[in-house]
């Protein structure tokens, strides 16, 4: 059944725009879409011109001027913003419908390749019903059926043979399967049997392994600037510390690369992924996958308070949810600054700053990389956080602890004394690379972290 065939008989309901209305305005409330005002305003459109009948008017190019303040300029072959921006409204409908509307009597969609919204009931699928012509029914005429041919004894006896062995070796192989399935050790329930886990890596990523909650891993989506160029190609910059586009239009690069390449039209883009996000989302994407089947990507500046809450989150770069890390149950003694990691809590013999600049060779040197597992705001979930000054930093974090001969040392190093491994923890590494290839990683030190007292009172345990 094709999606537009049920959304056109589902949406033809008594009432159904009225409760379509409400059930927009709903989602647009909700705490899925709170953290995203791009989204907000692309549904409130496209539910608009679908709700006034011209939504199958819309274009590409009329979607990213109207509903994206795209410049007169904007061509869709070059900027796939639209594109990109109604497949994350996609993906915000589906998060909102498995936590917070996961009781809503209607569901909202936004069919893929088009931009007319659709809606049904929760539950009811509308079949169409399609007519499809007959074939003419054809008797066929008796026919005397042929003369048996002859068979020899000895060959029959062959054959008989032959059936007999391979029955027997079809009931071996069917019993040897029974006994190696009852043999089969017993995985924790919604997870998998994989190829190639071992212990310290189930130990290391125990809370992730749990279907409890769903996961979420948000990558970082870097805000870069298009230059728009009369009659000539657009060129795309980033300049490290411009995080906003106020940061942008404050700064004295944009008013010197405007005058050398002769162009007045400047717009934000978040099109582009660093490398060091890709390839990382991509390893921990294939870790998980092997493990559970309930894994969706996001961008790490959209994660809401309210998705920490209700989902397992792997977090690449920077804590971008305001209030960082110090709004989470849990004090954290590591934290990465401009001049390296500050250790809040140095015990005998360790500095207060592992010194690791932000100025990084982009080939050969070194980088530390800071990992935290944290809980949640609730207590219920985890967060994980991948932090460094240095893209090799943030692959080689993520490579280290998905090696299961690694993974190995890290376990034996959090473990305590009791045997106990810590629920939440921060752990530095150091990387090494050379021409752009990691070539060695090593443990630098490590803290246990407890959930703060009055988290444990108000109920926010594991």
């Amino acid at each position: 059944m094709q999606l537009e065939e049920r959304n056109s008989v589902a949406t033809a309901v008594p009432n159904g725009t009225e409760a379509a209305r409400d059930q927009i305005d709903r989602i647009l409330a909700s705490n899925t879409f709170h953290a995203s005002d791009v989204l907000r305003r692309l549904l409130r459109f496209l539910a608009d011109k679908t709700f006034a009948g011209t939504a199958d008017d819309l274009k590409e190019y009329s979607v990213g001027l109207d509903a994206l303040g795209k410049p007169a300029t904007y061509d869709p072959r070059q900027d796939a913003a639209v594109r990109l921006h109604a497949s994350r409204l996609r993906q915000k409908l589906d998060d909102y419908y498995r936590n917070e509307g996961k009781s809503d009597s209607l569901i909202v969609e936004l069919p893929k390749g088009r931009f007319k919204i659709a809606w049904h009931p929760r539950g009811v699928e509308t079949l169409p019903v399609v007519s499809v012509p007959l074939a003419p029914v054809v008797i066929p005429q008796p026919v005397d059926p042929p003369a048996p041919p002859a068979i020899v004894p000895d060959t029959l006896k062959i054959w008989r043979n032959a059936a007999i062995g391979v029955t027997a070796i079809a009931l071996v192989l069917a019993f040897v399967m029974v006994w190696s399935l009852a043999r089969t050790p017993k995985t924790l329930p919604g997870t998998r049997a994989v190829s190639g886990s071992t212990p310290e890596l189930d130990e290391l990523w125990r809370p992730f392994l749990s279907p409890a909650h769903h996961l979420i891993i948000a990558f970082v989506n870097p805000l870069f600037v298009r230059l728009q160029r009369k009659g000539g190609v657009d060129v795309v910059f980033r300049t490290s510390g411009n995080n906003s586009w106020e940061d942008v239009l404050a700064s004295s690069e944009l008013p010197a690369l405007k005058k050398a390449l002769g162009s007045d039209v400047a717009t934000p883009t978040f099109n582009l992924v660093e490398r060091s996000n890709l390839i990382s989302t991509f390893a921990l994407s294939q870790f998980f996958a092997r493990r559970r089947e309930d894994v969706s990507l996001a961008r790490a500046d959209e994660v809401s308070w309210q998705q920490l809450s209700d989902n397992d989150v792997i977090v690449f770069g920077p804590f971008m949810i305001d209030g960082g890390p110090s709004a989470l149950p849990v004090k954290t003694p590591l934290i990465l600054e401009k001049t390296g990691i500050r250790n809040l809590q140095p015990a005998a013999g360790e500095p207060e700053v592992y010194p690791d600049s932000a100025d990084h060779s982009p080939g050969n040197g070194e980088a530390l990389e800071l990992v935290s597992m944290m809980p949640g705001p609730l207590g219920r979930t985890t967060v994980v956080t991948f932090s460094s000054h240095n893209k090799w930093g943030v692959i080689g974090g993520v490579q280290s602890l998905t090696d299961p001969a690694f993974a190995k040392v890290i376990v034996e190093k959090l473990r305590a004394p009791s045997g106990k491994m810590p629920s939440y923890f921060q752990l530095v590494l150091r990387m090494k690379y050379r021409d752009g290839t990691l070539t060695h990683i090593s443990y630098v030190t490590h803290r246990a972290l407890a959930m703060s007292q009055s988290s444990v009172e108000t109920g926010g345990t594991k």
